[in-house]
């Protein structure tokens, strides 16, 4: 069951801690709560996408920390910043919400764009727009930009919006029950831990063979 504002408003305040969404900080809950909906906002910091000579992304541990540092360049904007992070047709940048994220056990969400921000070609998810309930931390946004010009991306607009989902049933392992729940907690950006992954191991190992 897809909430609506009103069902939103009173996760918020649910007397059962189980059940209750925490949502911080609501900067202006009259602009923030659509019908069916909540506006978050962009935060300080972006993961920014590097060129490099490389032939591949590596999968592998020891490789892929080494490859981030030299892939990804750390950009953090204050939230008063005259000037906004430039992103130019065709460039993949990872931000976050400025909002924390608390979900219960019985709730799920998907993160999408605004209409105004995507009829510029902005899009805020290449594939991950769901949370998974039992999840904490902030939420991270793809950011592509898919039209013709560059798009300036300033700390406080409102670029996307969550809606969420009531569940029949809690879920069993929630997110922050889950083995290797990688991104649990995180207060901003976090760059892909895809190398963290179980089956990673089995398969770089030089033992594996396709089944």
């Amino acid at each position: 069951m897809l909430l609506s504002e009103i069902d939103i408003a009173r996760r918020l305040v649910d007397p059962d801690e189980k059940k209750r969404l925490i949502i911080t900080p609501i900067v202006n809950a009259r602009e923030q709560f659509g019908p069916s909906s909540f506006d978050v906002h962009l935060s300080t910091d972006f993961h920014q996408l590097e060129n490099l000579n490389r032939p591949y992304i590596p999968l592998d541990e020891k490789h892929s920390a080494e490859w981030e540092a030299k892939y990804t360049k750390k950009v953090v904007l204050s939230a008063d910043s005259k000037e906004g992070l430039y992103l130019h047709p065709g460039e993949f940048v990872l931000g976050s919400t400025l909002e924390y994220f608390r979900f219960p056990d019985n709730l799920a969400g998907r993160i999408e764009g605004r209409s105004s921000w995507g009829r510029l070609g902005l899009l805020v998810h290449a594939t991950a727009g769901f949370v998974d309930p039992g999840y904490a931390g902030a939420l991270t946004l793809e950011l592509s930009n898919v039209g013709r010009l560059p798009i300036e991306l300033k700390p406080g607009l409102r670029l996307a919006q969550v809606c969420f989902f009531e569940m029949s049933t809690p879920s069993l392992i929630p997110y922050d029950k889950k083995h290797g729940a990688k991104y649990f907690g995180s207060p901003g950006v976090r760059s892909s831990l895809a190398h963290a992954d179980p089956e990673m191991r089995k398969i770089l190992s030089p033992e594996w063979k396709p089944q």
